[in-house]
């Protein structure tokens, strides 16, 4: 059949115009799918640091007083003077302060218009109610004030005095643990009865999960055993450095594969200190993550029961020190690290670098143990170690020491123990094993913190002693050495005690552990970590790290990485 040339022409027209259609919907089809994903639109809640820690957690200033604690503090709350990041005390909710001619007396003035969460302003009544709650209390950080201050007095809206009962030295600098209270957001939360009389409870039910703070973030949800969730305080006195954290999430996470898993999906910006070497080895190698060594003063010791035998024999315990391979420890459990010198360390004021360093010496461990009482029947006298469950690194420690001691027959038992219960064992002498792997923080930067903390009597049957020194000669030096006001005979007493301690040997002090933490360097600012980097960090009080204010987050950085 014949087709008409019209008709041809329209079939031909007809044809062209289907295969235009569907070369320009495969056309069409092919743009969408090269085409460039939506821009990266931040919101609030993206803007946030997360950071692991031990839990429960306890925010109430009166009652807190570990790392993750005392972070949670310094972002909650403020204090009367503040520690920048070399270490230094600055005036922060107090403008200047005098001491009175006898040091009984401390007059601090306070800075105007400065605001609580609820919006009502900081007068000196808060700050007084503050310090008389902690003396009252006598938990957390109270053991730095209860054996000096007396009392604070109101004089005004913006002048407070604090009476002493004896001289205390470095009373300005142990200030930076002594956060203030909205006095009347507490007294509204009392619970009664309670065992504080008209005060019941002193508000401390309430402060479990709630603040009371002028600090630059406010508690927005709270969980004791899982989380902290803090908020920007947008009318923070101190004001605020674009790109700051809108919020930050203390986050009770510690296993190292979830760890690693939170990190590689950019859903946790830093780590908590205790991670393993190991751990921290494989989270560096992730794209974006760094590992400063942040100094903060804590030291890897094994604390000495020298109230149990055989650890009750100073022979026995110089022994023990002389038998730790401290070059194991420093150049492959703690790669990185030095060996301690004494109970203080190298940054603190007031350290003595001058004291005797042990060193393995199986010789002159021999030498110490027949000396000791008990060196002809070391078979009846195994040695218990303690470790932290939640620290691998303690393991690898115990056992450089186990082996090195069996080398001259002395038999030692590592035990691995919940953190909770080395808490409960340090509560007598008969609990507590031969020796236990710890390294509490400190208070403020200065030797006397230390020495007091970790080895005056009255630290006995806590976490942050588990010597059981109890020794009247080191107790009245501590004593007279912290009621001493001139500064250099202050530190020449402290010089002095840490060489009897030396001497005593209560413990191994092995190294100084800078905080090892992995953070998210390709979209997270850490001025405390730059600084580390840049070897101009000193030596900043436990908990200053994780000071959030300071921080900068970019969001748009963390969905880039993300979307890899």
């Amino acid at each position: 059949m014949k087709i008409k040339t019209g008709m041809y022409r329209k079939l031909i027209l007809l044809l062209t115009t289907l295969l235009v259609l569907v070369l320009t919907a495969a056309c069409g089809d092919k743009q969408e799918k090269t085409s460039e994903p939506a821009a990266y639109v931040p919101k609030p809640e993206d803007s946030m640091i997360r950071v692991t820690g031990s839990f429960p957690l306890y925010t109430d200033p009166g009652v807190g007083s570990n790392a993750i604690e005392a972070a949670a503090q310094i972002n909650l709350y403020d204090a009367l003077v503040f520690a920048d990041k070399t270490g230094e005390i600055k005036p922060h909710l107090a403008t200047g302060w005098e001491m009175s001619e006898d040091g009984m007396a401390y007059t601090f003035h306070l800075r105007q218009g400065v605001k609580f969460h609820d919006g009502s302003e900081v007068k000196a009544d808060d700050v007084a109610f503050s310090m008389n709650r902690m003396l009252t209390l006598g938990e957390g950080f109270a053991y730095l004030y209860t054996p000096y201050v007396k009392e604070a007095e109101v004089k005004d809206d913006y002048t407070v005095v604090f009476h002493m009962k004896q001289t205390f030295g470095p009373f300005v600098p142990a200030l930076v643990r002594m956060y203030v209270l909205n006095k009347d957001l507490v007294m509204q939360h009392l619970e009664t009865p309670g065992p504080y009389g008209d005060m019941g409870d002193y508000g401390k039910n309430w402060l479990l999960t709630s603040d009371a703070g002028s600090g630059p973030y406010m508690i927005k949800e709270i969980k004791l055993e899982e989380y902290l969730l803090g908020q920007k305080f947008n009318d923070y006195w101190n004001g605020w450095e674009p790109d700051a954290p809108e919020f930050f999430k203390i986050l009770g996470v510690n296993d190292p594969v979830t760890v690693r898993t939170l990190m590689s999906q950019r859903e946790l910006e830093i780590v908590d200190e205790w991670q393993s070497v190991d751990n921290i080895n494989a989270l560096s190698k992730i794209e974006g993550i760094e590992v400063p060594l942040m100094t903060a003063g804590a030291m890897v010791d094994f604390d000495l029961n020298t109230k149990k035998a055989p650890t009750d024999d100073v022979h026995f315990r110089k022994a023990l020190a002389y038998l730790m391979d401290y070059d194991a420890a420093t150049s492959q459990i703690y790669p990185g690290t030095k060996q301690a010198v004494g109970p203080v360390a190298s940054i603190y004021k007031g350290h003595d670098p001058s004291l005797f360093q042990y060193k393995y010496n199986k010789e002159k461990a021999l030498e110490e143990l027949k000396q000791s009482k008990y060196g002809d029947q070391l078979d009846q006298y195994p040695v218990t170690v303690a470790w932290s469950s939640s620290v691998p690194d303690e393991e690898k420690l115990s056992l450089v020491l186990q082996a090195k001691a069996a080398e001259v027959g002395i038999k030692i038992d590592i035990v691995k123990t919940p953190f909770t219960s080395l808490i409960q064992q340090a509560q007598a002498v008969e609990t507590t094993p031969n020796a236990t792997i710890m390294y509490p923080g400190d208070s403020y930067a200065e030797a006397g913190a230390v020495l007091n903390l970790r080895y005056h009597s009255s630290t006995c049957g806590t976490f942050v002693q588990f010597e059981w020194l109890q020794d009247k000669e080191i107790d009245a030096a501590i004593e007279k050495s912290l009621s001493t006001l001139d500064e250099g005979e202050r530190f020449k007493q402290y010089g002095e005690i840490q060489q009897k301690l030396v001497d005593l040997c209560p413990t191994i002090w092995v190294l100084e552990l800078p905080e090892r933490r992995a953070y998210q360097a390709a979209y997270v600012s850490w001025p405390e970590a730059d600084a580390a980097k840049d070897g101009t960090l000193n030596c900043p009080i436990m908990g200053r790290f994780l000071y959030f204010h300071d921080m900068k987050v970019y969001p748009e950085k963390r969905a880039a990485l993300q979307n890899k």
